[in-house]
């Protein structure tokens, strides 16, 4: 039996959404042609509210986006560029929930007619609600777009349903900071971190008790049956890098190797880096991963010291650490706090 329900090739983002991306690159002069070259894309498929776009032909537009705009920080104004219509049926069952937890609850469920490259959690921890965005596909240098896209758009649609509420929180990014951020962190209303274990917005958890100006039940009704009828034709895509990354950090600080993580999944080592590779990543790069994460949390938000930090990751020693610490950062951990 195989774990991948589908294909690579088939992951898939709502064309709505690549409709938005060319409306912003519009502004700049540049023409949906000169972006839709070279991809499998039919020009106006996005008035179909049902069409998608695959993985691989939405990154060849956004990558060909950043370069002839020469603006890599495209994501934050293609999410404030989003409304709750630009998440289709899925945000007027959002918008006309009657509070934020049961839209986030909504959000999780059927993010799927969205895209397939992502999947949403979300959670308590402590007094903080977490929206945290699981990548279902390795997204590389995609990350930033997709992921600032993602939560500017969350940022603003927040606005339009809770008015006059106050910013309060955080954002967390599990790539390293991108060189354009010095330009964006001032317009920041929250603090930003990035090289973190997951791609995080944190928020006051009782806020998911805050009821919705919008709130309509026999709207929002409607809107999730139609969202159970687009789930049903969309293929579900595998969790595996979340579940790998389950595992790894359910080891109580003992960092678990391929073998024993595969063996959790009930399947060889082979092909457990063979459906990692499909996937865009291997097990060194989700390991290094998480622990580069956890390691940057330890030094920016604990008093650990490095020696206890590494003990906590699993080395031997801090030397170790440290040097491994310096090749994911090119920074030592006590430059880095």
């Amino acid at each position: 039996m195989t774990i991948l329900k589908m294909d690579p090739a088939e992951y898939s983002v709502s064309a709505e959404y690549l409709a938005l991306l060319l409306d912003v690159l519009a502004r700049r002069g540049i023409s949906a042609e000169a972006l839709l070259s070279g991809t499998r894309i039919e020009a106006g498929c996005w008035r179909d509210p049902k069409a998608r776009v695959t993985a691989q032909d939405f990154g060849k537009v956004a990558r060909r986006a950043v370069e002839l705009s020469g603006e890599p920080w495209l994501g934050w104004e293609l999410g404030a560029s989003m409304t709750l219509s630009s998440h289709g049926f899925l945000g007027y069952a959002a918008m006309s929930s009657a509070t934020l937890g049961e839209a986030l609850e909504l959000a999780v469920r059927y993010f799927r007619t969205r895209s397939t490259l992502v999947q949403l959690e979300t959670f308590h921890d402590g007094d903080m609600a977490v929206m945290q965005i699981n990548e279902l596909l390795a997204l590389g240098d995609l990350a930033p777009l997709i992921m600032e896209s993602l939560f500017s758009s969350f940022h603003f649609m927040g606005q339009k349903l809770l008015p006059g509420v106050d910013i309060i929180g955080e954002l967390r990014f599990s790539y390293p900071e991108p060189d354009y951020f010095h330009r964006m962190r001032p317009l920041m209303p929250v603090p930003v971190y990035f090289d973190c274990a997951y791609n995080q917005m944190r928020f006051p958890a009782e806020r998911m008790g805050y009821e919705l100006q919008f709130a309509d039940p026999r709207l929002a009704r409607m809107a999730a049956d139609q969202c159970e009828q687009e789930m049903a034709t969309i293929k579900a895509p595998p969790a595996l890098l979340g579940q790998v990354r389950r595992i790894i950090l359910g080891g109580g600080g003992r960092f678990p190797g391929v073998e024993e993580v595969a063996s959790e999944l009930h399947m060889s080592s082979r092909t457990l880096k063979r459906k990692l590779q499909q996937l865009g990543t291997s097990y060194q790069e989700v390991l290094d991963g998480l622990r580069k994460g956890l390691a940057v949390e330890y030094l920016t938000q604990s008093d650990k010291t490095v020696d206890e930090i590494a003990m906590s990751l699993g080395y031997s020693d801090a030397s170790n650490f440290a040097r491994a610490f310096r090749r994911w950062t090119q920074r030592s951990p006590s430059d880095y706090r």
